[in-house]
C-alpha cells in the first residue's frame, strides 16, 4: 500500500485490500532502456538453466529442486489457487546477501511478532553491520504535486544500484502512469538518512501486473496482478559508489521456498508515522488466501509498508537472509505478497550490469 504524505487519510481500499505503493517516475528525456538478458549463473558460478518469462495462466513448477532446501514449496499448498490463479513460477536460483551468512534452518531469527513494532530501537543503522537495517529504507515518490511513500530493500546485484519493492510502488494505478519522481533513502529514521538519498534511473515491473491490473481497474474480475506486484527500481551511483557499497545487498530466494519470515518496512496507517523501520515475524506463511497467488502472514503493517522484504532464513547477528517475496497488500487482516520466480529474475537480469 503507498501511503500519501502531508495526508491523513490513508487509500480507499479495494476488494477489501489496500494497495500501498508507490510510483516510479519515467524520465522526461529519453525512454526507458532495455539490456539484453544475460546468461544467470549461480553463485557457485555454475550455469543455471536459461528460463523465459510465464503468464499467469502457465504451470508452476511441480517439485523442489533446490540444492539446499529452505522450506516447502509454496507453503505446502498447490500453486494454482481456488479462484484458478497461478504465482510466478519457481526457479532454481538464489542469490547470496553481500554480507553476511543467513542462517539455513527451521524456525526464524525473530520471535513470532504482528504488531508492527520498531526493528531494533535503539541500535544505529549507520555502520551497524545489520543488513536488515541498512538495506531496508523509505521509498518516496512524486505524482501530480502528490507524495508518497513506500518501502524497499537493497538487493545483491550485479551493478549494485538495485533495489526490489511492490509494482505497484513503481505504476501508479490512479493516474496508469509513471510517477514524476522516485527518490530512495536506506535505513531511513525519523528524518535522517544516514546512507543518503537517491534518485531512480530505470525501473521494471512485470508485463502480467501491468495487464491484470488494468483489466481489475476496470471492474473485471482478476485479481492476477497480485501474484505479479513485485519490480526493481536502478539507482543513480553517487560520486562513483553504488547502494551495495554504502549499505551491502540482501539476498534474493527465487524458489518460492518459505522457512518463516521477518517483514520489515515502513507503514504510515494509524497508529504508524512511516518515520520509523517496523517489523513482524511469523515461523509459517499460509498460501492463496482469498484465492489470490499470495503468501499471508500475521502482520498488520499497511500503508506505506508496501515493497517491504519477506527475508526468508534471516541471521540475527548479521540480518542477512534471503528475500522470498515483498508486501504487497494487507493490513488490520494481515500482510500478503508474492513469492518470487522466473519472471522476477529475468526482471532483474534486464536491468542490471
Amino acid at each position: 500500500m503507498r501511503l500519501p504524505r502531508l495526508a491523513t487519510a490513508a487509500l480507499v481500499a479495494a476488494a477489501a485490500l489496500t494497495l500501498g505503493g508507490c510510483l516510479l517516475p519515467s524520465p522526461p528525456e529519453r525512454p526507458v532502456e532495455r539490456t539484453a538478458p544475460r546468461a544467470p549463473t549461480t553463485p557457485s558460478g555454475a550455469a543455471a538453466p536459461e528460463v523465459v518469462p510465464v503468464e499467469p495462466d502457465a504451470p508452476v513448477t511441480s517439485g523442489d529442486t533446490t540444492a539446499s532446501d529452505t522450506g516447502e514449496l509454496y507453503a505446502g499448498e498447490a500453486g494454482e489457487t481456488s479462484d484458478g490463479f497461478l504465482p510466478d513460477a519457481a526457479v532454481d536460483v538464489v542469490l547470496p546477501p553481500t554480507a553476511g551468512t543467513p542462517v539455513v534452518r527451521p524456525g526464524i531469527a525473530l520471535p513470532v511478532h504482528e504488531d508492527g513494532d520498531e526493528l531494533l530501537p535503539g541500535t544505529a543503522h549507520e555502520g551497524s553491520g545489520n543488513l536488515l537495517l541498512t538495506t531496508s529504507g523509505r521509498l518516496e515518490l512524486s505524482a501530480g504535486g502528490a507524495e508518497y511513500t513506500c518501502s524497499g530493500t537493497v538487493i545483491n546485484s550485479e551493478s549494485g544500484l538495485i533495489v526490489l519493492t511492490a509494482a505497484h510502488c513503481i505504476f501508479d494505478d490512479d493516474t496508469r502512469d509513471w510517477y514524476d519522481r522516485i527518490s530512495f533513502a536506506p535505513a531511513y529514521e525519523r528524518g535522517e538518512a544516514p546512507f543518503g538519498t537517491w534518485v531512480a534511473e530505470e525501473w521494471w515491473v512485470p508485463e502480467q501486473y501491468l495487464e491484470a491490473n488494468d483489466r481489475w481497474l476496470d471492474g473485471a474480475d482478476d485479481d492476477g496482478w497480485m501474484g505479479f506486484d513485485f519490480g526493481f527500481i536502478r539507482f543513480a551511483p553517487q560520486d562513483g559508489a553504488t547502494l551495495e557499497d554504502a549499505v551491502g545487498g540482501q539476498g534474493v530466494s527465487f524458489t518460492a521456498e518459505t522457512n518463516g519470515v521477518v517483514i520489515a518496512g515502513y507503514p504510515g496507517n494509524d497508529p504508524f508515522d512511516s518515520e520509523v523501520l517496523r517489523h513482524c515475524a511469523e515461523d509459517r506463511l499460509d498460501y492463496g488466501a482469498g484465492g489470490d497467488a499470495n503468501y499471508g502472514a500475521d502482520c498488520e503493517m499497511g500503508d506505506g509498508a508496501s515493497g517491504s522484504a519477506f527475508v526468508s532464513n534471516l541471521d540475527p547477528t548479521t540480518g542477512a537472509g534471503h528475500i522470498t517475496a515483498v508486501f504487497s497488500n494487507g493490513g488490520a487482516t494481515g500482510a500478503y505478497g508474492p513469492p518470487l520466480g522466473v519472471t522476477a529474475w529475468n526482471g532483474l537480469r534486464s536491468i542490471d550490469g
